[in-house]
Parts: C-alpha cells; structure tokens; sequence
C-alpha cells in the first residue's frame, strides 16, 4: 500500500453507523429482516477492516517489514519484523464471513484477503524469533536476505486483496448510508437526518484525503465542497436541536474541531494538524449515538 500523509493507521475512519442503526432499514428486496443481517455483516466486515489498519494491525506491520529493506540493509540496521496483532484481524474477518447477508462479491474478497493475510502472518511470526534475538548476526542475514523475496511478494498480495477488500466495503457502505440519510429526510427526521449528513461527509472526506500521499489543488477543493456540506449540515442540526430539547449532538463539537484542524493543515501541509483532524472525526464517531 501507498505510503499517506498520515500515520499507516487510522482507526474509526471507515466506522459509520447510519442504516445499521435504524430498526426499519428496507434493502432492495423490501425486507426489514434481511436487511438488518446484511447491515450487521457489513458492521462487522467494517471493524475488522479498522483492526487491519489499526495499531499493531497489518498495515503497521507491513510498513515496518519493508521499512527494514532486509534486502539492502546492515546488520546494524532496525529490525522491528513481527506480526503484530494481525491475528485479531483475521478472526474478526472470519467472524463476520460466518454471518450472511452481504453481497458475495464482498464476502469473496473477505475469503481471499483471509487467505493472503494468513500467509503473511505465519510468515511474519515464523521470521519474529530471528531478528528479535539478533540470530540474524551469527549468519549475516543469510536467511533473512533468503526468504525477503517471498515476505515481500506476500505483502503485496495482502495489500492487493485488502484494497480489492475495501473498496467493496465502501462501495456497499455507501449504498446503504445513502438510503439510511434519504429515509430520515423522507420522514421529516432533520434532525438526525443533517446528523447524520455530517458524519457522512465527513468520513468521505477524511477517506478521501487519507488516501492521498500528497493532496493537490483538486483534491483539497473536493475537500472544500465536502467540508462547505459539513458546516450547513452542523447547522441545520444545531437548529433543529435548539427546537428540540436545546442539546447539541455530541458529535457536532468534533466536526467542528476536525474542519478547524482541516483548514489549518490545508494551509500548513503539516502531518500533525492532518492528525489531528482524523482524530478530530474519530472523537465525532466515538461520541455519535443513535
């Protein structure tokens, strides 16, 4: 995977509960049942998806490995070669292909990502022991310049099917978060509707910007017009609460502060404030509650 602007990890960015939340979600067939199981499969393909990009997940792990370029480095060099808490990973990947309810296309990339991510995990612990207790010095990284080519081409097999992996994620995330905010809007629901609008954008925002190693003029005014959304929507909610029981949203304080650190590193290009603006986003999906 691209190196980004921002730590390898980014928990919370992908955890969006909108149609998930609400008892009377419908999905195209019309049926309540089915489509709380394809709501509660996708929740839970989203936090295991968190937890491979999460501390100690595959992400950090894998950006150690190749940090250590095992190939062209010293003995001397950094070696902090592990596998992490990749293994958690896998079980909440395996967890949630138990249940049902997802498109197959996104439960067959789940199977293939399981299968590559196992490979690098055994691989990843199997290599742990040797650089951990030096054994690396006693052979002059013999083995370790030996089984390099393999760990890498296993990484880049996890990196292809954990990005075949996500954008099924999203793409079916989207569609049912679209449906969830057009319902609220339906029935007249402005309150959690704008709420809810909000989180949306917001998260597409910091995906989007995630994904960049280096946000150019388009994307920062793709950002622009997200966060323009964002304001008018924290807003509208504001209002609507004020007629209501005169409580902000929770969540609307930390959207506030992630467009303030967004505007900032807009100006500064600083890793710092783009941190600060994600861990902004993910206070706003801690503190949301519907």
């Amino acid at each position: 995977m691209k190196p980004t602007i921002f730590f390898t990890a980014v928990m919370g960015a992908a955890t969006l509960c909108l149609g998930a939340c609400d008892k009377s979600y419908r999905n195209e067939q019309g049926s309540a049942s089915s489509g709380a199981a394809a709501s509660n499969q996708l929740n839970a393909f989203i936090a295991a998806h968190n937890r491979l990009l999460g501390s100690f997940g595959y992400t950090e792990q894998a950006a150690k490995y190749r940090k250590a370029d095992v190939a062209h480095a010293a003995t001397d060099g950094e070696f902090l070669v592990g596998a992490g808490m990749i293994d958690q990973g896998i079980e909440q990947l395996k967890a949630a292909r138990a249940l049902s309810g997802a498109s197959a296309e996104l439960e067959g990339a789940a199977e293939a990502l399981i299968r590559s991510l196992t490979k690098v995990r055994a691989h990843l612990a199997d290599l742990s022991p040797y650089y951990t207790s030096k054994a690396y010095l006693n052979d002059k990284l013999a083995r370790g310049r030996k089984e390099d080519p393999q760990m890498l081409a296993e990484l880049d097999a996890a990196d292809a099917d954990l990005k075949r992996f996500g954008e099924m994620l999203d793409r079916e995330t989207l569609k049912r978060d679209t449906a969830a905010i057009e319902k609220l809007k339906a029935d007249g629901d402005m309150l959690g509707y704008n709420r809810r609008l909000a989180m949306f954008r917001a998260n597409g925002m910091i995906k989007h910007l995630v994904s960049s190693p280096a946000p150019d003029a388009a994307l920062f005014a793709r950002s622009d017009a997200d966060a323009a959304i964002i304001d008018q929507a924290i807003a509208a909610a504001h209002a609507a609460a004020a007629k209501s029981d005169g409580k902000d949203p929770p969540e609307l304080h930390f959207l506030s502060s992630m467009l303030g650190s967004y505007r900032t590193f807009k100006e500064t290009r600083r890793s710092t404030h783009a941190e600060q603006m994600v861990a902004s986003y993910n206070h706003a999906v801690e503190a949301a509650s519907w």
